[in-house]
């Protein structure tokens, strides 16, 4: 079982949206980032509303358009690695199921989930947990709502204090680089072949 971040890992990573939103609409990004700081960390815990929280900040940014209009504009950076589609299929085709285990608040999840379909087995994000994955509880709820143990889980991520909680949890966490999910392949055949050859 296979547990992959969103952005950095499954999602390509570019320019932070903060810095992309100051830069094409003149917004200082010390206003920009006072809003990523201060509220959207509770957006993602899933314990304040994403369009309720940003009507205030809009107003300082001077942004003419709706809420909506300003997360159609934000949620353009939901973009798929093509890189990993391959691997992820080889996963899947070898029956181990794939999840996105992701820290993002209602609004940008669902926009993944429409990116990505089918792609993968299913999805854990913070804000239906309640819970961001730099706390070890969200790796043990996603672990009881498969109905598994945390060391029967592989985590993959691009930030060292997701893989922190992961591993207190006892899941098997690696820091994604451009190898590791060919290791975690290549191991999980060697333990087929062992299995099969006992």
């Amino acid at each position: 079982m296979l547990l992959l971040d969103a952005d950095g890992v499954v999602l390509k990573k570019g320019e932070y949206f903060s810095e992309r939103f100051s830069r094409e609409y003149n917004v200082p990004l010390e206003e920009v980032l006072m809003f990523f700081k201060n509220v959207y960390g509770d957006c993602q815990a899933g314990t304040k509303d994403l369009k309720q929280e940003l009507i205030p900040y809009l107003r300082q940014w001077n942004w003419e358009g709706s809420v909506d209009d300003f997360l159609d504009y934000w949620f353009e950076d939901v973009e798929i690695n093509t890189e990993i589609v391959a691997i992820i299929e080889e996963f899947k085709q070898r029956g181990i199921s794939v999840y996105l285990a992701s820290n993002n608040e209602h609004y940008r999840a669902r926009a993944i989930e429409e990116a990505l379909g089918n792609m993968l087995d299913g999805y854990f994000f913070s804000a239906d947990l309640k819970v961001k994955k730099t706390n070890s509880e969200y790796f043990s709820k996603v672990a009881e709502s498969l109905g598994v143990e945390t060391n029967e889980m592989n985590f993959v991520d691009n930030d060292e204090r997701n893989i922190s909680a992961a591993t207190e949890a006892g899941v098997n966490a690696r820091l994604f680089n451009d190898k590791v999910m060919k290791e975690l392949l290549e191991e999980n055949m060697l333990t087929e072949f062992k299995i099969k050859n006992q």
